[in-house]
């Protein structure tokens, strides 16, 4: 009697070469728009945080007398430390959580320490001063730099680099960040929609040369507050200098 042997099942060298193909494609497909997915839902995070932080600065502004928090106050320091005050010190009060995971750090963050800014024009100005209030800038997403790095060694966040306290754009010297290049002694309608030059941009955390500036950590954009209250996803190189200097509105 013969024997008939019985044929081997299993996949050939060929047809696992190509399975594996079709998973790297799929892989490089589908990758891409799981992590977009998961940005889109840190991006709605932060929006929510820069809300509350308008929210603060309103009832902030109506304990004192319809006036914003000074952004920077370098005369009332922290008794250990010797550390400015900044206007998240100023507008914790009225919001829940600090800084480390909490509303002033932005899930996208390089650290869970402050990661928003304030528009410098503003500080310490009157909510009426704003003009536009629902197109004036107040907070936004901000570069975190290592010579802003947390010292107060009661915070949870000590060592991690966070934010500066304020946007430079509107500010003296600020005038380097806009195309055209607007004279601030003597605001001029055209320099109204003037967007800010790509060449000015650092778009990445822990340079010091983009301190003061925003951080287009949410798909090449930044998540603003306005004076108004409301918030909006700016993408990269949108704003105009009248939404941070209300002397240019027109």
């Amino acid at each position: 009697m013969v024997g008939l042997r019985r044929k081997q099942g299993g996949f050939t060298l060929i047809e696992l070469l190509v399975v594996i193909a079709i998973i790297a494609i799929l892989a490089a497909i589908l990758f891409p728009v799981f992590a977009q997915a998961r940005e889109k839902a840190r991006s709605s995070s932060c929006l929510s945080n820069n809300k509350q932080i308008a929210l603060a600065h309103s009832m902030y502004a109506q304990d004192y007398d319809e006036t914003l928090p000074l952004a920077l106050n370098t005369t009332l320091l922290e008794p250990t430390t010797g550390v400015a005050t900044r206007w998240e010190d100023s507008v914790k009060p009225y919001i829940k959580g600090g800084n480390v995971g909490g509303i002033l750090t932005c899930p996208s963050g390089a650290s869970r320490a402050y990661a928003y800014s304030m528009n410098g024009w503003l500080s310490a100005k009157s909510m009426a001063s704003a003009g536009n209030a629902a197109d004036t800038i107040l907070t936004a997403d901000a570069i975190q730099v290592n010579s802003q790095k947390v010292v107060e060694k009661t915070n949870p966040a000590v060592g991690l680099p966070q934010s500066g306290a304020v946007f430079s754009y509107a500010l003296p010297g600020g005038e380097v960040y806009w195309l055209p290049k607007p004279n601030f002694k003597s605001p001029k309608i055209d320099f109204a929609n003037a967007t800010i030059d790509p060449t000015q941009n650092v778009d990445a955390d822990l340079n010091e040369k983009g301190l003061g500036q925003m951080r287009y950590r949410h798909n090449e954009g930044v998540n603003a507050s306005f004076v108004d209250g409301h918030t909006k996803y700016v993408r990269k190189n949108a704003s105009k200098l009248s939404q941070w200097n209300p002397d240019f509105q027109f």
